[in-house]
């Protein structure tokens, strides 16, 4: 009966932390270049139920012992596209991540959200410099964007965005990733005076939320009646 009550206390931890990871990727649902996050949940190692008798020992079966939020991982799928006539705004077609410059070195993104500071440098909303092959992309007066990541500056070819893939991508919050390695990315369009909206599903995330909230109401109940039987062993049968 104790065992009972741990392994309904592990579905309803595991549940409780889909239920965060759901709700912020819904905070996010209009965040540009927003990318979902998912769980993942293991089941703990089954303990092998045998019967004893007189005849010997036979087994009759296994023993879940609960279940384990372990991990996250990224939904790394294109989000929709969306016109904004603004022409700061990028976004990238395909697998790949600008390359911006913090005060923690080099972090990617997907939000193409950028603006031009006072200095003349295309910059993230933050204020981090956007990254080219040759470093910071600095322009002067308009400037365009073709499909290969060339950026023109007064009809002068001045850098080429740099745009790379992830190998091993984290989240570090401010739509800013960092990863264990990088490669140049291939196949890839930006798009000038549009933006990538976030690929988060609202509609299936509130199914998700539905069935969080129902899976944890069913493990609570477990635990209740696991609860009440201890109880009663303990205050009846013991007499």
């Amino acid at each position: 009966m104790i065992r009972g009550i741990y392994t309904a206390a592990t579905g309803m931890v595991a549940e409780i932390h889909r239920q965060d990871v759901i709700a912020n990727n819904l905070a996010n649902v209009d965040t540009v270049g927003f990318k979902a996050d998912h769980t993942v949940s293991v089941p703990f190692h089954e303990m092998l139920l045998n019967a004893y008798n007189r005849q010997g020992v036979r087994p009759i079966g296994g023993l879940g012992l609960g279940v384990a939020a372990t991990s996250e991982y990224i939904d790394a799928s294109e989000g929709s596209m969306v016109e904004t006539g603004n022409m700061s705004d990028l976004m990238i077609g395909g697998q790949g991540y600008f390359v911006v410059e913090t005060n923690a070195g080099e972090r990617y993104t997907r939000a193409g959200n950028f603006k031009v500071d006072a200095a003349g440098y295309l910059t993230t909303k933050n204020g981090w410099r956007v990254l080219g092959e040759n470093g910071p992309i600095q322009v002067t007066g308009s400037f365009e964007v073709n499909q290969d990541g060339e950026v023109f500056s007064d009809g002068v070819m001045i850098d080429r965005l740099r745009i790379v893939n992830l190998e091993g991508a984290r989240k570090e919050g401010e739509s800013l990733f960092t990863a264990n390695g990088v490669t140049p990315a291939t196949g890839i369009q930006v798009f000038q005076g549009t933006l990538e909206r976030s690929n988060v599903n609202a509609i299936r995330q509130m199914i998700e939320m539905i069935n969080v909230t129902r899976s944890y109401e069913t493990n609570q109940r477990a635990l209740i009646a696991h609860d009440e039987t201890l109880g009663k062993a303990v205050n009846d049968i013991a007499r």
